[in-house]
């Protein structure tokens, strides 16, 4: 009875000293465990998103100023939406196509020509790229005739370049006006690990020149070869390889200029095309 009495009483004891490790020790380890395999939970609605759909809406619908007004304050109000950039790539398309549509539209003014009007004189006093006062009037000829309607609308443009989101943004009046997608970087701007707390370093340039290659040589805007079709536009930044160039088709031959010997920043012809019209010499550039 007595070695009973022992036996018993140690495997109470060891008994209840291996239930107290499994409860203190074991058990919260296999909750922890368990909880950390379970699949992250479903963020919460995004409440910016009814508004979001309102505007697209408008879009759909051909309300094409309730719609460029409804975007434009979605992008200003809510930058950490998730639909923050079909916001911004839906903005950008209906600001280039109210600013390059030729003829008259609410977005712009009217300038008749006067005797001994010339492009270039008439884009200054407008302060716009002569570029780009004759794609707002379909001109591919700089000739004017007196009488002749000019329309045009304010132009102020800055550019953005982000390395972090991988976006050329271009500014009208400080407020967002399109982006590009860069499709590639040159070494001088790849990616590297930041640490905690980090950030890039900016820095400011301006617009250096502007430069049409057609047919493998320079062209300017008062040549017919600037507005064909395969000409390939070049945006020149006075920061080191932050030339904007055209991304080259793959099985296109390499040529003297398919991208700039110090290195650029690729982006789509198309991007290139309308920033070759947007920006002028001297406008302000920050990369980040």
């Amino acid at each position: 009875m007595k070695a009973l009495f022992i036996i018993v009483l140690a495997i109470a004891i060891f008994g209840s000293g291996t239930y107290f490790t499994y409860e203190i020790f074991i058990r919260p380890k296999q909750a922890l465990a368990a909880e950390k395999a379970q699949p992250p939970p479903p963020p919460p609605p995004d409440p910016t998103v009814p508004e979001f759909e309102k505007a697209k809406a408008a879009t759909k619908a051909g309300k094409v100023r309730e719609s460029r007004e409804a975007l434009a304050s979605f992008v200003e109000r809510y930058p950490e939406s998730t639909k923050i950039d079909e916001a911004k790539d839906l903005l950008g398309a209906l600001n280039s196509k109210l600013f390059l549509t030729p003829g008259a539209s609410p977005e712009k003014s009217l300038y008749v020509v006067r005797p001994g009007n010339v492009i270039t004189r008439v884009a200054a006093s407008l302060k716009i790229s002569p570029e780009l006062l004759m794609r707002m009037n379909g001109l591919k000829k700089d000739g004017l005739r007196i009488d002749q309607k000019l329309y045009y609308a304010p132009a102020d443009f800055s550019l953005v370049i982000t390395r972090s989101k991988d976006k050329v943004t271009l500014l009208n009046q400080g407020r967002f006006f399109k982006q590009y997608a860069v499709k590639s970087w040159p070494p001088i701007h790849a990616k590297k690990p930041l640490s905690a707390g980090q950030k890039l370093a900016k820095q400011t340039g301006r617009v250096r020149n502007k430069v049409a290659w057609a047919e493998g040589k320079q062209v300017n805007f008062t040549d017919p070869p600037y507005w064909d079709e395969e000409t390939k536009f070049w945006i020149e930044i006075n920061l080191a390889g932050c030339t904007l160039y055209p991304e080259a088709d793959e099985n296109a031959p390499e040529t003297p200029n398919s991208k700039p010997a110090n290195g650029g920043i690729a982006l789509n012809p198309e991007a290139l095309l309308e920033l070759g019209a947007f920006l002028s010499r001297e406008d302000v550039v920050t990369l980040e």
